[in-house]
């Protein structure tokens, strides 16, 4: 289970569906946090410093493994590989990680539009918010 996180408001209800499907399914929750480099990756790419991009991910690592004990406190309820990943969105992030045939993606819930908060448009099935990777 692959499942991207962004921020603390909507993540640990995302990071809960994530685990109980993972538990169901027997398999590995992996959170991936898209981080960037500070100033922008054009910046970095014209001027590389090892130490500093070090340092981005080792805080990207840290902000990732506070959400995972602020949202599952110290036992966790399946096996969780957390991963930090360099990239611009964090849909490219999670595209990097889920490279497997069979890897399942938990996305954030798109915001309902106007017309569908007033039901005159059907949205979604219940699987909304899951896919997976080809």
């Amino acid at each position: 289970m692959i499942v991207g996180v962004r921020d603390r408001a909507g993540d640990p209800a995302l990071l809960h569906r994530a685990a109980a499907e993972a538990r169901r399914r027997h398999a590995v929750l992996v959170p991936v946090l898209a981080w960037t480099p500070v100033g922008g990756e054009a910046l970095h790419r014209s001027h590389p410093s090892p130490e500093l991009e070090h340092a981005w991910e080792r805080n990207a690592c840290a902000e990732l493994d506070e959400l995972l004990t602020d949202t599952f406190g110290p036992e966790e309820p399946v096996r969780v590989q957390p991963v930090a990943v360099c990239a611009e969105t964090l849909r490219d992030a999670v595209t990097a990680v889920a490279v497997r045939e069979g890897d399942v993606v938990f996305a954030e819930t798109p915001r309902p539009s106007v017309w569908a908060r007033l039901g005159l448009r059907h949205h979604g099935s219940e699987r909304h918010g899951v896919a997976r990777a080809r």
